[in-house]
């Protein structure tokens, strides 16, 4: 790859010094996308050179203003890019890049990774955001590692919640391929008391994004881990009905392509590639061609990670919505349930997570299955 064809968020990750960035690049990373030189804000040179000047000092919105041209909006809103561009830059050394098998496990905020990804790359996401006000991670953490006896809920509001998803689910919505999707498994949650209808509202904050919904696939759990249903049992009124907590929902979107007959991930597949992803059908007329999927949770023991959801979900996903060779990305991967099944398909894959401890879990099972794989492949050898 010459360095013409480099992405200006990718210079700016390679970069000794962002000041090395060339101005073409800083406008781009400036203007929030990868066309270069493309100066849609119209700048003049006093304030390109102001800002290389001061590239590595914070930029204010007052200091903007005081250029011919330059309004409070549009100052505000080349001073939010330079912040990206920085955190960029600032960023890159914490983040941890571990290859294993066909994949790569990453430690870090996946926003700051997808931000240096190119757009309409990957084919299929799969994920289960973390819980709302239901499980403190970075203290289950601790737990595992014996420094604490007990991990508390972490609070926090409903709109930061939906702030944090919506920045991630935008950003990944760039990085997929159009006509490529992005499967979300996800449940409504309790908080202060009160059961939250999260999964409903979060399709409306999907199809803000761009994204298109397309299927509902309701994932009944086998086995029921609570006593709500008991409550009738003791109450026999009318009034004392809670039953008991037995499925999550998987949604499916879309992202849609410009032309109607690029709408899906296999107009672009030679006979060759479609004949290698032949799906067996042996036991499709069951269960599987309805949306409401029988799947055994995980239990606790089988997983360090508090709400994994099972391989057998992940491996349905990954097997309908990509073809061998595809990339799979999982942008909260916790244990690596999305990385192993793709691993085991013949995808490529990414997993992001911010604790360090799950993508060592998530490496360390990858690893085994595939030696597994490889003396079973020498066996029938």
């Amino acid at each position: 790859m010459s360095n013409e064809d480099i992405r200006p968020r990718e210079k700016l990750l390679a970069a000794d010094n962002p000041k090395m960035v060339g101005t073409e690049d800083l406008l781009a990373i400036i203007l929030g996308h990868g066309t270069k030189g493309k100066n849609v804000f119209d700048l003049s040179k006093e304030v390109i050179s102001f800002l290389r000047e001061n590239m590595g000092e914070e930029i204010k919105v007052s200091d903007l203003t005081q250029f011919d041209g330059i309004g409070e909006a549009k100052a505000l809103q080349i001073v939010s890019a330079l912040e990206i561009g920085k955190r960029f830059y600032k960023d890159k050394t914490k983040m941890q890049i571990k290859k294993v098998g066909n994949g790569r496990l990453i430690i870090g905020d996946c926003m700051d990774v997808m931000q240096t990804m190119p757009d309409n790359e990957i084919i299929l996401a799969f994920t289960s955001p973390p819980y709302l006000d239901a499980i403190n991670y970075e203290d289950q953490i601790k737990k595992l590692s014996g420094e604490i006896k007990y991990w508390e809920r972490k609070k926090v509001s409903y709109e930061y919640y939906r702030n944090f998803l919506t920045d991630r689910f935008k950003e990944l919505y760039r990085i997929i391929k159009p006509g490529g999707h992005n499967v979300v498994n996800i449940s409504p949650v309790a908080s202060d008391g009160k059961r939250v209808a999260l999964p409903f509202h979060f399709v409306g904050w999907m199809e803000s994004i761009g994204w298109v919904f397309k299927e509902d696939i309701i994932w009944e759990k086998e086995i029921a881990r609570d006593r709500r249903s008991g409550v009738l049992m003791q109450h026999p009124y009318p009034g004392y009905y809670y039953p008991s907590f037995v499925v999550e929902y998987v949604f499916v979107f879309q992202k849609p392509a410009e032309k109607k007959e690029q709408n899906n991930i296999y107009y672009f597949r030679t006979r060759k590639e479609r004949a290698e992803n032949k799906i067996d059908l042996s036991d499709y007329q069951g269960e599987k061609s309805k949306n409401i999927w029988k799947i055994r949770p995980v239990a606790p023991q089988e997983n360090i990670h508090p709400s994994s959801f099972p391989l057998e979900l992940a491996k349905r996903v990954v097997e309908y919505y990509s073809y061998k060779g595809d990339t799979v990305i999982d942008i909260f991967t916790g244990s690596g349930q999305t990385n192993l099944a793709a691993e085991l398909l013949g995808r490529k894959h990414i997993g992001i997570d911010s604790q360090e401890k799950y993508i060592e879990y998530a490496v360390k099972r990858i690893n085994n299955q595939a030696k597994q794989l490889q003396l079973s492949d020498n066996w029938k050898s």
